[in-house]
């Protein structure tokens, strides 16, 4: 009997170990690639949120319009914050697997060339960071977004290594879902496990 356990002890101990081994971050490259909906949709025509995400910055923050960027892909205005090359990080009240958003403000005045760079976090820390290399065109029209596997709980976004970048951080139409973590499958033969032990439970006590 202990046997038994023991190597049911193991199998779970295995699955257990995949699932996380087996965790993804899938880098999307378009709104039509945002597949795990509903998602919210934040366009930033002021600072009042949709529920469900909050946003910081270590400078301020506050919207702006034609001055960072001759186009937004929707409305008028963007997000950025009060100071460059400032992160701007994305709070979310529930776990999300899915965010994106659009990015901007890379005139080639103030910089070489940069990339933007999406750090995402969950409940452990760091999941991973995406990468899109800017087109310098200057408008908000590049786009930065992913599917996860894992429960996300903030994504920061981040122009460049540092000093290197003398433009604000601009963003628009942030997407985001809300779902509660996947549960951990069950390892295929679990069930057949527990099955058999309830039988032999049974069986002992009908021979007593």
């Amino acid at each position: 009997m202990m046997k038994r356990l023991s190597l049911l002890s193991a199998i779970c101990g295995l699955a257990f170990a995949a699932n996380a081994a087996n965790a993804a971050i899938t880098e999307v490259f378009s709104v039509a690639g945002l597949t795990q909906g509903p998602y919210s949709l934040e366009t930033f025509d002021d600072l009042a949120l949709v529920p469900g995400v909050t946003a910081a910055a270590s400078t301020g923050l506050r919207t702006i319009g034609f001055a960072a960027a001759p186009s937004f892909p929707s409305g008028t205005t963007g997000l950025t914050a009060d100071g460059f090359p400032d992160p701007i990080t994305f709070t979310f009240a529930s776990a999300a697997s899915s965010v994106g958003m659009f990015f901007g403000n890379d005139e080639a005045c103030c910089s070489s060339g940069f990339s933007a760079n999406l750090d995402i976090f969950g409940t452990s820390g760091l999941l991973g960071t995406l990468s899109v290399a800017a087109n310098m065109n200057d408008s908000v029209d590049q786009f930065i977004g992913f599917i996860s596997d894992e429960a996300v709980t903030s994504v920061t976004i981040r122009y460049g290594s540092g000093t290197d970048v003398r433009l604000y951080t601009v963003v628009d139409d942030l997407r985001f879902n809300s779902t509660n973590p996947p549960p951990v499958p069950l390892p295929a033969g679990l069930p057949l496990a527990a099955t058999g032990l309830a039988a032999l439970a049974l069986f002992k006590r009908r021979k007593t």
